[in-house]
């Protein structure tokens, strides 16, 4: 009898250490629904257009957030000819696609080809901003290792930020020392069993501090995505200065109680063109209170006033208030996207646009040129981030050069000529690489020559228009390339 008590004892404490509390079974399925996430990439090549580097391979982390879509960063599945995503502990890899993607705030949605692979998941709930100092947890695959990650921290700082992965668009993020790590990217920052953010990168420079995405920036993308098509984050389009200084307000005969961000400058084509001006002064947004150095309330701590056009959609309307001429003016604005957004940000998933004529070929600048081996000249840093400043009204909607010279005997003695920029075709002023196309396409029968001048260059590039039409197909034949021009911003997708 007593040998029975005992037996029956011991299976009780089996039981109940079998049993999960309900913390550790909120864990579990958070961790049942963390995904590795392996990208085989491939981009471009900015110094030969026309080919693609070696393929290489990438790994980040992504986490189930509806029934069947899987949420990550951009930067984990960008460039990508094919991407396997892993469950928690298991080998079988499941094709998957990208089905949308925000390069500007660095997400991307998933979706698994396998429905077999969606058994018995649960996604994860979004939560709300996290309070200062409270506890969060990361959860990823970081290099180095195959199995599930999970590292502890505390929230120090949310603020705005400049995302690593668009190289100049900045949005709200939030900091934490729990560890993220090459990998992480992609997985869900969790507190109280909810997904608070996306793990991510953000400053490269920085060791032992963390960063994440946050809800609002989460939600604000799926929004976008219902109608399936993805517009952007709006931007306001102003430059302002602070009014720290009281003597500064009281001269723009500001009341003694009021602050606000004065307007240096108001972007062309932007949301705020036509309705803001410079040497406005932003008092109020949504009937928030701008203070001096243009920050408003934000939960426990005060962020830029931009935060309230990217919580908002594009063709959304925005109310302002601004002091002007000694007296308030309430406004209102539709968001649009920044202008000039696609070329100053880092490109990916898109061939560079390029055309070959007579051996030169010509590129439209954009930051991954720029930003390739030997290319940040003064000239083109000018071109890229300061004409629009100094010269708003002279910038084209591309700025064209010749990036290098195929050799032939059609354009001899240019055979190191390297970035030159094209202000004119002929005399004629060319605002696209289609333009120049479309002109080089369209020269008149007697056409002898095609001069290309440049004002940062005193010496004009002269060629022969026939021989240059004529020893096309033989040029692009000697150095392998399939196509003499790609116009379309073609995608660079890969098949699976």
């Amino acid at each position: 009898m007593l040998h029975f008590k005992v037996k029956f004892i011991f299976l009780l404490i089996c039981l109940w250490t079998v049993a999960l509390s309900p913390a550790q079974a909120t864990v579990n399925r958070i961790e049942q629904s963390v995904f590795r996430i392996t990208n085989f990439q491939q981009s471009p090549d900015w110094q030969s257009p026309w080919k693609l580097k070696p393929t290489g391979r990438g790994q980040g982390s992504g986490f189930l957030i509806k029934d069947d879509l899987i949420l990550t960063n951009a930067h984990v599945v960008s460039d990508s000819r094919m991407l396997l995503v892993n469950k928690i502990s298991s080998p079988e890899p499941f094709l998957a696609d990208v089905v949308a993607i925000a390069h500007d705030s660095d997400l991307a949605l998933l979706k698994v080809r396998d429905s077999k692979f969606y058994l018995n998941l649960i996604p994860l709930k979004l939560g709300g901003i996290p309070e200062l100092r409270s506890r969060v947890r990361a959860y990823g695959y970081p290099m180095g290792g195959q199995e599930l990650s999970r590292t502890e921290g505390v929230v120090s700082r949310i603020e705005f930020g400049t995302y690593v992965h668009p190289g100049i668009d900045s949005h709200l993020l939030v900091q934490t020392d729990s560890a993220i790590n090459p990998g992480n990217s992609g997985g869900p920052i969790t507190q109280s069993g909810k997904a608070i953010g996306v793990a991510f990168q953000s400053n490269l420079r920085l060791n032992d501090v963390g960063y994440f995405i946050p809800v609002p920036l989460i939600t604000r993308f799926l929004n976008d995505m219902k109608d399936g098509k993805y517009d952007g984050v709006p931007e306001i389009g102003v430059e302002t200065s602070s009014l720290i200084n009281r003597h500064y307000r009281r001269y723009l005969g500001l009341p003694e109680n009021t602050a606000g961000i004065l307007v240096d400058r108001v972007v062309p084509r932007s949301s705020a063109e036509g309705v803001i001006l410079s040497g406005d002064v932003l008092t109020k947004i949504e009937d928030m209170q701008i203070d001096a150095a243009g920050m408003v309330n934000y939960g426990e701590q005060q962020v830029t006033f931009f935060i309230e056009a990217e919580n908002r959609q594009i063709g959304d309307l925005l109310k302002i208030q601004v002091w002007r001429n000694g007296k308030f003016h309430d406004l209102s604005l539709t968001l649009k996207a920044a202008p000039f957004g696609a070329e100053m940000r880092n490109s990916y998933d898109e061939l560079p646009e390029y055309l070959i004529f007579g051996g030169l070929v010509f590129i439209a600048l954009n930051r991954n040129y720029i930003h390739s081996p030997g290319n940040l000249t003064p000239a083109l840093a000018y071109e890229h981030w300061y004409r629009e400043l100094e010269r708003p009204r002279t910038r084209k909607d591309q700025a064209v050069l010749i990036s290098r010279v195929l050799p032939s005997s059609v354009n001899s003695g240019y055979t190191n000529l390297h970035n030159f920029i094209v202000s004119t075709v002929n005399g004629k002023s060319i605002n696209t690489l289609s333009d120049l196309d479309k002109m080089l396409k369209n020269m008149p029968q007697d056409t002898r020559h095609v001069v290309f001048e440049s004002e940062w260059q005193n010496i004009p590039i002269v060629l022969d228009y026939k021989k240059s039409l004529e020893q096309q197909q033989t040029v692009l034949k000697r150095y392998g390339i399939l196509a003499g021009s790609n116009l379309s911003g073609m995608q660079n997708k890969g098949t699976q």
